[in-house]
Order: C-alpha cells, then structure tokens, then sequence
C-alpha cells in the first residue's frame, strides 16, 4: 500500500478527481439501471390503465334526440353563416371562393349522412313519430341551403 501511495505522489495523480468520476460513473449507472428496468415499466402500466378508465368515462352513449340536436348545432354554428357569406360575395374566378363553396357543399352533404345514420328503428312510435319529424326538418334546412349552393356557378 505504501508503494501505491508513492507511486501516486510521484505521478501527481489528483486521487480526489479519480475518486469523484468513479463515484458519478455509479451512481449514472444505478440511476440508468433504474429507469430501463422494471421500476420505468410499472409506471407505464399504471398510464395505460389510467388512459383506459378515462376513455371509459369519457364515452357517454347519445340518445337519438341528442344525436340529431347535436348535427343541428353543427351545422348551425359552423356552416350557416358560412353558406350566407358564401352566397352574398361568391366570385366563381376567385380560386378561394370556389374552394369554399365545395368545402361547404362536401361537409353540408356529411351531416346528412350523419342524419341517415340516426337509427329511430328501436324507438317507441310515439317517440319515433317526433324524431322522424325532427330528423326530416333539419334536414330540409340542409338541403335548402345545398339546393342554394348548387345555384352557384
């Protein structure tokens, strides 16, 4: 041991430096060791069954009622006015103009199709007499204002 510690005074080895990379080295390497083996997996698992019993939450079946509701505010919040601005300044050479007029068109003719797939076929007749009747208005809505989009050239 004397040796060691002659040849180490002889050399002017910094034995502290030596002794502080030695004890990060262990320390980076405990701390990788941790966080690639299994203390990182159960916190992955603990996520995925987290995101799981929210995605169950989240989802809240809609009545046929609410389904039809929901497609009228769509389309009243989002295209109405829309269609109304459209067919107050539509200039067929204007490139922006045309793209709007077709997106408008293409996303009214969706929200029909989202009516088409209201199924009232388990309703009560009472019931399904009422939403047919509330199906078949907003739907005349849509189609009115796709018949106007369509005047446009």
């Amino acid at each position: 041991m004397d040796s060691l510690i002659e040849y180490v005074k002889q050399q002017n080895i910094d034995v502290q430096g030596i002794c502080v990379a030695t004890v990060s080295a262990a320390v980076f390497a405990v701390l990788l060791w941790k966080f690639t083996s299994g203390s990182g997996s159960s916190k992955k698992s603990k996520s995925k069954s987290y995101k799981k019993k929210n995605k169950k939450e989240k989802v809240a079946a809609l009545t046929h009622e609410m389904q039809i509701e929901n497609i009228h505010l769509r389309y009243k919040n989002e295209f109405e006015d829309r269609v109304n601005n459209i067919l107050g300044a539509y200039n067929p050479d204007d490139e922006k103009s045309v793209y709007e007029k077709k997106y408008c068109n293409e996303m009214l003719l969706k929200l029909l199709i989202e009516l088409d797939g209201v199924d009232l076929v388990s309703e009560e007749p009472e019931k399904k007499a009422i939403l047919k009747a509330k199906r078949k208005a907003v739907i005349k809505e849509i189609q009115t204002q796709l018949k106007k989009l369509d005047t446009l050239v």
